[in-house]
């Protein structure tokens, strides 16, 4: 689905968590603000949300990653356009005419209608 951004965003995490599929990893507390979302450090020591489908068990004090992940958000402006690869309990993850890729939270962003 084509994008629009309707609000800008500044990327929070300059350093984000990423791993591969497997990576044992920490669970430290979910997100009250977004159900769905856990605090996890990754075994490189980085540390950053991750949705509840990249993990094996959230309910645990240790967790498998079920796939590769990165928490790398963009920075972004309003009227910057392009496709939603993926929608997860309040962010998704775009890439940008720009070809750049990343999440940003639900709320900045609209569907771009047909004539668009």
């Amino acid at each position: 689905m084509k994008i629009e951004v309707i609000k800008a965003y500044t990327a929070q995490y300059p350093d984000p968590i990423s791993f591969e599929a497997g990576a044992v990893l920490q669970v430290e507390r979910g997100d009250a603000e977004f159900p769905g979302w856990f605090w996890c450090r990754a075994p490189s020591g980085k540390e950053g949300w991750v949705h509840r489908s990249y993990l094996a068990n959230t309910g645990a004090a240790t967790t498998t990653s079920l796939r590769p992940y990165s928490a790398l958000e963009l920075t972004v402006t309003v009227s910057d356009r392009g496709v939603l690869l993926q929608s997860l309990d309040g962010w998704v993850y775009v890439r940008l005419d720009s070809r750049r890729e990343g999440w940003i939270p639900e709320t900045h962003v609209r569907p771009l209608s047909h004539l668009s």
